[in-house]
């Protein structure tokens, strides 16, 4: 399928976890494929077609230089506790983005794909459809809703081939070392467990390499009809901590126990069952996640012993 994208590709935000697994995904079969990152990261490192820049200040010279005839948009500001400067989390996801989409119009690009997020629906956690009335509950989800608002008008109201997608707990390599899952099969390579939330906090753990695949899919099937449109993008199945920390003592043989409640509630935590409702992604994009949790862990397991987590 990545043959078949419209190239020049352009990746925004080539150095955040999943857009690095993306870009470099993109290089390994096509050298028209482009990233952008603010600073030098160690996911890029060595990774050529590099492009550094403040895509918040000079948008117009990154177009004008690589001429892109699909963007894949992963620039967000937010999704992390660390992430709280509520002026920045509008001026990045809304701001940014409203002026963005306008010069990709006026430079007659031929596909826009935005990563959006499962918190735009807020208070509806358990399988919402697309739908769904949007209850946001955060700063960071009003920004992300609204971008979605966004792409909708372009895409139903001006014409333009765009999507967004609605992406639950992603997870795998090249993700941030403070984050859960890494914490947790580094941990248990180890034969151990780290601190862990209340075993009852679900999530909709999807595997980084189906999430690649669900961005190439909506920008080659993307019909007509679903301009505009989001799709939600997770394994339709949630899993708590204490599920997780069970498959992870199984396929890792720990002997020891996990520690539940020694860590506090974050703004994201949630109680009762959080996952996604795939039905119009399989309908409309033929996508569906493949990597169940424990054979993700395994996966990411692997990339870990072979000094493979950057």
């Amino acid at each position: 399928m990545i043959e078949s994208l419209k190239g020049p590709i352009l990746v925004l935000g080539a150095s955040g976890f999943i857009g690095a697994n993306l870009f470099k995904k993109l290089l390994r079969v096509r050298q028209d494929v482009f990233g952008t990152c603010f600073s030098q990261d160690g996911r890029l490192h060595g990774t050529p077609n590099v492009i550094k820049v403040d895509l918040t200040k000079y948008p117009r010279t990154t177009l004008d230089q690589v001429k892109p005839a699909t963007v894949f948009d992963l620039i967000t500001y937010g999704a992390y506790a660390s992430q709280d400067d509520t002026e920045r989390i509008y001026d990045t996801n809304v701001v940014f983005k409203t002026r963005l989409m306008e010069l990709l119009y006026r430079a007659k690009v031929q596909c826009y794909i935005h990563a959006g997020s499962s918190s735009e629906y807020g208070e509806q956690a358990d399988g919402p459809s697309e739908d769904s009335p949007l209850l946001a509950n955060s700063h960071y989800a009003v920004s992300k809703a609204a971008t979605s608002a966004l792409i909708h008008y372009w895409g139903k109201h001006r014409g333009m081939r765009c999507a967004n997608l609605r992406l639950y707990s992603v997870y795998g390599p090249l993700e941030d070392g403070s984050r859960l899952i890494p914490k947790l099969v580094s941990a248990a390579l180890e034969g151990t467990y780290p601190p862990l939330v209340d075993h009852k906090i679900s999530r909709d753990f999807v595997y980084v390499e189906d999430v690649c695949d669900a961005f190439v899919r909506a920008a080659t099937h993307l019909p007509p009809l679903m301009y505009g449109h989001s799709f939600n993008v997770g394994t339709g199945v949630s899993t708590t901590i204490g599920e997780l920390a069970s498959i992870t003592k199984n396929i890792f043989s720990i002997d020891s126990e996990p520690s539940f409640s020694t860590m506090p509630d974050r703004a994201w935590d949630f109680y009762g069952k959080w996952r996604a409702n795939t039905d119009k992604t399989y309908a409309c994009l033929d996508w569906r996640s493949k990597t169940k949790v424990g054979e993700g862990l395994l996966r990411y397991a692997e990339r870990l012993r072979n000094g493979l987590s950057e």
